[in-house]
């Protein structure tokens, strides 16, 4: 099970995520879990610029237009997506997990292309924030983790559920707009990697995957395209890895 022991370790690539990963060792990652800069729905232009660069021509478009009105955002998100998807299924061990975010707009569009990667569709997660956000009519209070599988799925804990509750982070706190709160990424990764696993985050933002995984004392590799936002992430991550180590020292 889950103990204090050895310190761990972690690094932030500052790089393209598909480049990064395509040289990388296969069944090297025991869990990728991720959220991708467009999963809340609303594209920033970083993530347009990722999407619009993987390749994607405007042949190519008309050829995937079906997936989502010819949009050339979504269309291109849902070709990174699967991109990432296939770069997962070869690096994963088996049994290992991809966990990635996603706004319910998008999942009967990114479900099948993912699972085109040969990974399995295992199951949609609720994170519950346990208050609504702004609004009218049905005021959104979840955001959805879709969760795929290599082989048969190993499971690390046997308390997982698929509705996780979580409070969101105030908005004054977030050093990301779409910042995830560290507690709730400790929950997916202590379910889907045993202690000292290895946990790959491709869009890696301000870093709460990495701070939840040197906290559960896993190893960390992230990968962001963006330089900022990875000098961020690897001060977040080298205070919450310093933390760790403190409290696993004998008193």
């Amino acid at each position: 099970g889950w103990s204090c022991g050895m310190s761990t370790d972690w690094q932030v690539i500052t790089g393209d995520c598909l480049e990064v990963m395509r040289g990388m060792d296969a069944g090297s990652v025991d869990a990728v879990i991720t959220d991708p800069p467009y999963s809340s729905g609303g594209f920033t232009e970083t993530a347009k610029r990722q999407a619009k660069g993987q390749g994607l021509r405007s042949e190519t478009i008309r050829e995937v237009g079906w997936f989502i009105n010819d949009n050339m955002g979504s269309a291109g998100a849902v070709w990174l997506m699967r991109s990432v998807a296939v770069e997962s299924a070869r690096i994963l061990k088996d049994g290992g997990s991809l966990c990635t975010f996603t706004d319910w707009r998008m999942v009967s569009h990114l479900l099948p292309a993912m699972e085109s990667s040969g990974l399995r569709a295992q199951n949609l997660i609720v994170w519950d924030k346990g208050s609504p956000g702004l609004g009218v009519g049905f005021r959104p209070q979840h955001e959805l983790i879709m969760h795929f599988v290599k082989g048969v799925g190993r499971f690390h804990a046997h308390d997982g559920r698929n509705v996780i509750s979580s409070k969101r982070i105030h908005s004054l706190d977030k050093s990301h707009q779409t910042e995830k709160p560290v507690r709730l990424m400790m929950e997916l990764i202590r379910i889907v990697s045993p202690p000292y696993g290895v946990i790959l985050d491709p869009f890696t933002g301000s870093g709460s995957t990495g701070c939840a995984s040197v906290n559960l004392l896993c190893h960390f590799i992230g990968i962001e395209i963006d330089p900022g936002y990875a000098d961020i992430a690897r001060a977040r991550i080298a205070k919450a890895a310093e933390q760790a180590r403190q409290e696993a020292l004998p008193l």
